[in-house]
């Protein structure tokens, strides 16, 4: 019985000395420390948008001030033969645009959100490699719609993808000046 009251009182002696000199908790830190961010081009930048180069290259550009990527298939962007935008009531494909590459050290979820009159019109797809031999067929396994809710694709750091576009006018009744597509947002979370 003695031994119970020793060690009770033992006890109560350390939770007593601990009250007394405080927990080490602390109310509030207000600490300032530097941080640097700095926007880059979008080719030199943690998430790298870049014209994929060969055939389709005229449709990429760069708005020639900050170093962002745009894509345009409208009569400003003719072509020489004289095109000036995609068919109505057809579908069009346009293979390897631009890249993604993901230039961070951590693997992030890339998606591409859009906008416009008629961007339901127009799809998106990932690849592995340029030139894939379809690269809007989603069963061979390299290739995954990239557009739309739930449509990510996973880049580990020093990935990439292929992005094509697709566009189907078929039935739509759309016509000569007819908007499809305002913007794109590629998205990247970690």
């Amino acid at each position: 019985m003695q031994r119970r009251k020793f060690m009770i009182g033992v006890g109560s002696l350390a939770a007593g000395s601990a009250a007394a000199m405080g927990t080490g908790a602390f109310t509030s830190v207000t600490a300032s420390r530097d941080v640097d961010v700095e926007v880059a081009s979008d080719a030199s930048a943690y998430l790298r948008l870049e014209g994929a180069g060969g055939p389709n290259a005229p449709y990429v550009t760069d708005d020639g001030s900050s170093g962002t990527l745009g894509i345009t298939l409208d009569p400003s962007n003719s072509t020489a033969a004289g095109g000036e935008g995609v068919n109505p009531d057809a579908l069009t494909r346009i293979d390897d645009l631009f890249v993604i590459e993901n230039q961070g050290t951590q693997s992030v979820d890339v998606s591409i959100a859009k906008s416009g009159d008629n961007s339901g019109l127009v799809c998106f797809f990932a690849n592995d490699a340029q030139g894939a031999s379809d690269p809007y067929d989603e069963s061979n396994g390299s290739t995954a719609r990239i557009d739309g809710s739930g449509n990510d694709v996973t880049l580990s750091p020093g990935e990439s993808v292929y992005v094509s576009l697709q566009i189907d006018t078929r039935g739509e009744g759309v016509g000569d000046g007819d908007e499809l597509l305002d913007t794109v947002v590629v998205e990247a979370v970690a």
